[in-house]
């Protein structure tokens, strides 16, 4: 008797109780297949889990050898025995791969194998716990198809990138190569204008000089000085022999001559230093190409160029106060010829061009590096 009057079970009493708790819990759990197997492979117990999963009733697979739920090539190669081999060396075996029903469909199965021993270290059998994860696997293999395709995708982006970007290289190329020629034609017309026909029509001038016609000669004097800023608008001696400072002034004078507009011209600093010809020619036909879409569309009366030069970058800025540039072209992009070109000679120098609206007018800007 204990103190407080109630009997004591007896110790084996209480274990055989918890021991049938512990198999009626085991026969009653329906996620997990639980069943003991003997040292040779033969199945002992099932529970309802077991019966759920692989579709035997009890009185069908006890004393069967648990083979029957393998694939065949599992069967063939051994595998079944292997487990057991593993589980009995180490104590406890843990794998997943395909199992069969006994409808003969398939599962995929997380299966853990633990060696059963006695108090005297003898095996007496094994405990099997069999886990459905068919779903998983299924949800697995999609991720990885997924993945696939999609490293794929990725892949196949990073090919058309590298395409495009060799395309780009190529066209930069073109476009380097296209300015330059241009460049090229440029002095070679001007030079034949200057040499040539400017001298044949000097030649010709003085002919009618001596002869006293001044209504020819005053013909062949005005064709002379056509030729002549024909010459320097193509590419400015100025440009090549004093620098860009003195090329601007000559250019800016002529075209407010010629076309009566205002042009204030701000250079910053003062004495502008040389920079390279690249740079020069640059800047040089910016604001020639600008100023000369101003007198052609812009109908303004007055235009500011400021050229100011920093530490390591060259601002370009054309302002005119006419009736503004197309808001179709900002929007599309369609810029003109004459724009495109600037654009490209700026980006070939690694700066940065745009066209904006600036109420009223058109804001032409262009910021080139000094250092490439």
């Amino acid at each position: 008797m204990t103190q407080t009057g109630q009997t004591r079970q007896p110790l084996n009493e209480k274990e055989g109780r918890n021991n049938e708790l512990f198999r009626l819990l085991v026969e009653s759990v329906k996620d997990y297949a639980i069943f003991v197997i003997s040292p040779d492979g033969h199945v002992l117990t099932w529970n309802l889990g077991a019966q759920a999963l692989k579709g035997y009733a009890k009185e069908e697979i006890i004393g069967k050898h648990f083979s029957v739920f393998y694939p065949p090539e599992a069967i063939q190669s051994g595998w079944p025995s292997r487990e057991l081999m593993f589980a009995e060396k180490e104590g406890r075996f843990e794998d997943e791969g395909w199992r069969v029903r006994k409808d003969g469909s398939s599962f995929w199965a997380s299966v853990i194998l633990t060696a059963l021993r006695g108090d005297d270290g003898k095996l007496t059998g094994f405990a099997k716990v069999t886990q459905d994860l068919t779903q998983r696997r299924h949800a697995d293999e999609r991720i990885q198809n997924l993945n696939r395709e999609l490293r794929n995708r990725i892949s196949q982006l990073d090919e058309s990138q590298r395409i495009v970007e060799l395309r780009t290289l190529e066209f930069q190329r073109l476009s380097a190569r296209v300015l330059q020629i241009q460049d090229q034609e440029r002095r070679r017309i001007a030079r034949d204008l200057h040499d040539d026909l400017g001298q044949q029509l000097s030649a010709l001038k003085m002919i009618l000089d001596k002869s006293r016609n001044e209504e020819a000669s005053k013909i062949a004097e005005s064709a002379v000085n056509t030729v002549r800023n024909l010459s320097y608008l193509l590419h400015p001696p100025l440009l090549d022999e004093t620098g860009l400072h003195a090329a601007l002034h000559w250019f800016v004078e002529g075209l407010m001559k010629r076309s009566g507009i205002e042009i204030q011209l701000i250079v910053r600093p003062a004495s502008l230093p040389r920079m390279t010809t690249e740079i020069e020619t640059t800047i040089f036909r910016v604001v020639q190409e600008s100023l000369t879409n101003v007198y052609r569309h812009a109908n303004s009366a007055s235009v500011r160029v400021e050229i100011d030069k920093q530490t390591e970058w060259i601002n370009v800025r054309i302002r005119d106060y006419g009736k503004g540039i197309n808001p179709d072209i900002l929007v599309t992009g369609r810029m003109s010829v004459g724009i495109g070109g600037m654009r490209e000679r700026v980006r070939q120098l690694g700066g940065e061009f745009t066209v904006s609206s600036s109420e009223p007018g058109t804001l032409v800007e262009a910021k080139i590096p000094l250092f490439t």
